[in-house]
């Protein structure tokens, strides 16, 4: 079965998310420790359009500090999935 790598680099909105959380401390406490409403409140005004996967990412992660967070979310876009069966 072949595997597809994705991308090692972020996406441009989880690159905004993690870029929020640096410049601004109580949006990086909100997502470390309730990332859903991280997501759902967004930060100064904006909202983050994440797809599925990576809306799954971040709410799968649990992490203390956001070093932690950006090492835990590379790790995992780094992780082969599985390619799409042709049919």
């Amino acid at each position: 079965m072949a595997t597809a790598f994705p991308e090692a680099h972020p996406s441009a909105n989880l690159s905004r998310l993690i870029t929020a959380a640096v410049i601004n401390q109580s949006f990086r406490s909100l997502l470390l420790s309730n990332p859903e409403k991280a997501l759902t409140t967004g930060y100064n005004g904006e909202t983050f359009r994440l797809d599925r996967d990576e809306r799954e990412l971040v709410l799968s992660i649990r992490a203390t500090s956001l070093s932690d967070f950006a090492v835990k979310v590379a790790a995992r876009r780094e992780t082969p999935r599985p390619a799409p069966r042709l049919v």
